[in-house]
């Protein structure tokens, strides 16, 4: 860890009383209060390790700037959509983090999101911490191997799924958000598999899905949609394209591996009348 790397918090004033310090890390940090003060300050600084940034205060060019190749990693603070299409979870992207996070989860997720080489070492990291942030990571492992499970027990051929259309998924969509009419939504919170399911439907439609889209029918927390999405990238289930239409926007849509394996599971429990 280099004595000189930056953490840069990028918040409009008054946002935060205070903010996270590192300096016993070996850490410095600086506070802007605009997109253009950060855009000089990566212009003039060359040791910035990462920058958090609150989203209500990004403009274009700076989200441009941030997602080229030699730009630091980023940490997102939001409270709305706006630019969820924008980010295209760049692959330098730390972490997706509501604007109103307490500060100890900011500074854990300030730590985790640092590269490799400038983040301290791993005794510095309480077991709690570092449960939390790799519980999305194995749930994304445990769902593929779930998945495969499914389409080996099935042993349903490509064939067998011509009778699973869009309208089928549809259905089945529309009947997981009918139980919130009567029951409260959490009690099902289950991000991943809308988010495959709705993805399934859009392949079936012959359509992309963009980012936000996706956050809207994972039925959770935009942050917490984000950072299934970008595990379930990670993971190779879900592919992320630009948008021929708007450079500035990511598609989503399912690895054909997956689809193969969603489609053969769907196939199966249609044909033995279920859902």
């Amino acid at each position: 860890m280099a004595d000189d790397d930056l953490i840069v918090f990028a918040v409009p004033s008054g946002r935060f009383a205070a903010l996270p310090t590192f300096a016993n890390q070996g850490l410095r940090t600086a506070t802007v209060h605009s997109a253009a003060a950060l855009r000089a300050r990566l212009a003039d600084e060359w040791s910035v390790a990462l920058v958090a940034v609150d989203l209500a205060l990004a403009d274009a060019a700076l989200l441009d700037e941030l997602q080229r190749p030699d730009a630091p990693r980023a940490l997102f603070l939001l409270d709305d959509d706006r630019w969820l299409d924008a980010i295209r979870l760049a692959a330098n992207v730390g972490d997706y983090l509501p604007a109103t996070v307490a500060m100890a989860d900011l500074q854990a997720a300030v730590l985790a999101a640092l590269p490799s080489a400038s983040r301290p070492g791993v005794a510095d990291f309480s077991d709690r911490d570092s449960a939390r942030l790799n519980a999305l990571g194995s749930e994304v492992e445990r769902i593929a191997r779930a998945l495969n499970d499914l389409a080996h027990e099935a042993k349903v051929a490509l064939r067998g799924t011509d009778d699973v259309g869009a309208p089928y998924v549809r259905a089945m969509i529309k009947q997981r958000r009918e139980r919130e009419r009567f029951f409260p939504a959490q009690l099902f919170s289950d991000p991943a598999w809308d988010m495959l399911l709705d993805l399934t439907a859009a392949r079936l439609e012959r359509r992309y899905v963009s980012v936000s889209s996706l956050c809207i029918a994972a039925a959770v927390p935009t942050t917490t949609a984000l950072r299934w999405i970008r595990n379930l990238c990670d993971a190779g289930m879900f592919e992320r394209n630009t948008d021929p239409d708007d450079a500035r926007r990511a598609l989503i849509s399912l690895s054909a591996d997956t689809a193969s394996r969603m489609l053969g599971y769907l196939a199966a429990i249609r044909g033995a009348g279920a859902a």
